[in-house]
């Protein structure tokens, strides 16, 4: 399996398993009114960040080293005081999951390569307290040339 694939498969698992009332989404842009209070999961951007030197001239291609950087966001709706303070306890809760997330981290290339990035929030009234956080966070992986589409 595509090693970005399932990375974001894993982080979705763990991002709505840190409220589990949330509706779990992927890629979404318009989530409002009856979606929420939801999650959402932003495939992001990569970067190749070098190249492991092949050992052997003629062998196979040289593993990518890639930067993956993913975001989740969380969006709620509510009373306005309450709506800035369940988002920072449920970025804290996803900080602390994501870090410490065995099977995150076993598709890193080193078993440790996660990062916290940091995060934004906005927030939008209408008939109540629109509020949501957006959670960015850095996944460096190998990627093999020739194993890729599985």
């Amino acid at each position: 399996m595509d090693p970005r694939e399932a990375i974001l498969a894993r982080l979705l698992i763990v991002a709505g398993s840190v409220d589990t009332s949330l509706s779990q989404r992927r890629n979404e842009t318009d989530v409002s009114g009856s979606n929420l209070p939801a999650v959402i999961l932003f495939d992001g951007e990569e970067n190749n960040a070098g190249e492991i030197p092949k050992r052997r001239l003629g062998g196979p291609p040289s593993p990518q080293i890639i930067e993956m950087m993913p975001e989740v966001q969380f969006r709620l709706e509510g009373k306005a005081p309450e709506v800035g303070t369940k988002l920072n306890l449920l970025r804290g809760k996803l900080i602390d999951a994501v870090l410490a997330d065995s099977a995150l981290l076993a598709l890193t290339s080193n078993g440790v390569s996660i990062r916290y990035e940091g995060s934004r929030t906005a927030t939008e009234r209408g008939r109540s307290m629109e509020g949501g956080i957006g959670v960015a966070f850095t996944f460096t992986y190998l990627l093999r040339p020739g194993q890729v589409a599985g």
